[in-house]
């Protein structure tokens, strides 16, 4: 099926993933389930019905068992003589939201098993990231045992740093390992080579609770407590979710078990801070992952990118009604004043990126001298989704630090690494990365990316596309439509929200523009004999012009969902696209 280019220019293409179409029947009669399910289910490469079973219904019992890390025996040996010798024990997190719900974690074990410990977290913009010694050094005299959360797998320097003082480490992460590891203690990672952990893809906070699990573990086989009394760590999947989410890590395996287990437990609103923070934002329940995508994580980012980590992760460690609903609100006017900050960063870059699109460049490199660098990462993934074109944001005087994002077909690594004479350092993977380079290098630097991308831009699809999961045939009901959707989440990397479009042109009525600056389309659309409502945000006047033009015939592309507002649930589409 082949349509007309968009109103937001992107091609429409379906998705071509699956089973081959001979085995759909059988599957579907085995599964008793309809045979466009096991199309969408193959789209996710769910190919055989122990793999849609396993996926449908994850279980917490099915999770595999901590002790398939590579050192974690070692590990909790190293955390119990700590333990038994009341040495100083300093958790070191990571600052965003994977790192401070990892600390989280760890805190909120250690805090019922007795322990007095320190909660650090590097400050962006004086510490950078990682393992800091100096930071550990400064809050903590008396050496005893380090363990990271969500980071120290490339700080090799700093660990010898504190085992020469005398420190004992536990690294806890998830990036890819360099070469030569780091002299630590112990590592818990699942990409280490001969880890029998048979999940790669763990976020940091999910390798953070299995240390957490192989401690419980150790203990209750030492009858460290009473029969029955050991902790039921399910009540932390809350925060283990939340990490997992927003780290956006792929959503299947094991963190699909953890993810989805912990939003069952965000929901019974347990962990004060967290509750404290959905109240602000204005969440209802159920809690989705999109609520956690846009709403939470942005809040518990806020305090990283502008600052402090710490008053994150002491939300969500507090217990105390009052102090959590100060900490969340000061979050949340840092989130406030982080979005502020972020639309004049992206108003600034827009017009320099116009500007740029008009000369042909295939890559916008941009430059403000006192844009914040905490926020530089976000402003480049707006412009790639405007522009459709790997960025570039950099900010500083003389030394510039950049964030860097890219489109399928176009590995930022690879674009950098062509560059690394000319860069101070640099990292990150094929879709996203960081840089810092000298001003004096910025003029080749830019000529070196321009004259690559027009060996290699013939082969890259340069146009955004539309991926349509399924054409709604009328011989399907909405409400079955809006069931299956339910029973997938929750959605992200690996797991994406279906996008379905109905099989035929389809009516609309009540078309309007609504919010605040009226930048948001609402419209009903009659879908196999439904008239159901729509909204597309952002869409504003243009789209508004182009619907009332063309009431009859029209093709709309959208996610389905629930809208909850004021205790009220409803169905209601997502608009993301239309053909007119």
């Amino acid at each position: 099926m082949k349509y007309e280019p968009s109103y937001k220019r992107q091609k429409w293409r379906f998705s071509s993933l699956g089973q081959d179409g001979a085995e759909i029947p059988a599957l579907a009669q085995d599964l008793n389930i309809p045979q466009w399910q096991v199309k969408l289910l193959g789209q996710r490469q769910l190919l055989t019905a122990d793999k849609i079973r396993a996926f449908m219904q994850p279980t917490l019992e099915s999770l595999p068992s901590p002790f398939l890390f590579k050192e974690m025996n070692r590990a909790v040996r190293i955390f119990a003589e700590t333990m038994s010798s009341r040495s100083s024990l300093v958790i070191v997190a990571d600052y965003d939201v994977d790192g401070v719900t990892a600390a989280a974690v760890l805190a909120r074990f250690f805090t019922t098993l007795g322990l007095k410990f320190s909660c650090l977290h590097p400050n962006r913009f004086k510490d950078g990231y990682g393992l800091k010694a100096e930071l550990v050094r400064r809050v903590v005299n008396e050496p005893g045992l380090v363990i990271t959360a969500d980071c120290g797998i490339s700080d090799a320097a700093e660990v010898e740093t504190l085992k020469d003082a005398g420190w004992r480490i536990i690294i806890t992460d998830h990036h890819q390992p360099p070469d030569h590891l780091p002299p630590a203690d112990a590592i818990l990672n699942p990409w280490l080579k001969g880890c029998g952990f048979p999940f790669n893809d763990l976020a940091g906070v999910g390798v953070a609770f299995y240390l957490v699990m192989g401690i419980r573990n150790y203990l209750v086989q030492k009858k460290f407590w009473l029969p029955g009394r050991a902790p039921n760590l399910k009540k932390i999947l809350d925060l283990v979710a939340v990490g997992t989410i927003a780290d956006m890590v792929k959503l299947h395996g094991v963190n699909r078990t953890l993810a989805k287990a912990g939003l069952d437990v965000i929901d019974r609103q347990t962990n004060e801070g967290l509750r404290q923070l959905i109240g602000l934002a204005g969440v209802d329940r159920p809690v989705n992952a999109g609520d956690i995508s846009f709403q939470i994580a942005p809040r518990l980012n806020a305090a990283g990118r502008l600052g402090e980590a710490g008053r994150a992760s002491e939300l969500l460690t507090s217990n105390n009604r009052l102090q959590a609903g100060k900490l969340a609100a000061v979050l949340d006017q840092e989130n406030t004043r982080r979005k502020e900050i972020t639309g004049d960063i992206v108003s600034e870059a827009m017009s320099m990126a116009q500007r740029l699109m008009s000369a042909n460049k295939h890559c916008l490199v941009l430059h403000g001298q006192a844009w914040h660098e905490g926020l530089i990462g976000i402003a480049a993934s707006k412009l790639v989704n405007q522009f459709y074109r790997p960025t570039i944001i950099l900010t500083g005087r003389e030394i510039l630090r950049g964030s860097a994002r890219s489109i399928p077909g176009v590995d930022i690594h690879v674009l950098l690494k062509r560059c690394d004479d000319l860069l101070i350092a640099y990292g990150g993977h094929s879709a996203a990365a960081g840089l810092s380079i000298n001003i004096d290098q910025l003029a080749q630097f830019n000529q070196r990316l321009e004259d690559y991308l027009d060996e290699i831009w013939p082969g890259i699809d340069s146009t955004a596309a539309q991926i349509i999961d399924m054409a709604i045939k009328g011989n399907i009901k909405i409400h079955e439509l809006i069931e299956f959707n339910q029973l997938l989440q929750p959605f992200g990397q690996g797991n994406p929200e279906p996008v379905y479009c109905p099989e035929d042109p389809c009516r609309l009525r009540n078309i309007r523009l609504i919010g605040k600056e009226r930048s948001h389309v609402r419209f009903d659309a009659l879908i196999n004999g439904e008239w159901l409502n729509v909204i597309g945000f952002g869409f504003g006047k243009g789209a508004l012009k182009g619907l009332t033009e063309r009431r009859v015939g029209c093709r709309i592309a959208f996610h389905l969902q629930y809208n909850t507002f004021r205790g009220q649930r409803k169905l209601q589409l997502q608009l993301l696209d239309f053909i007119l």
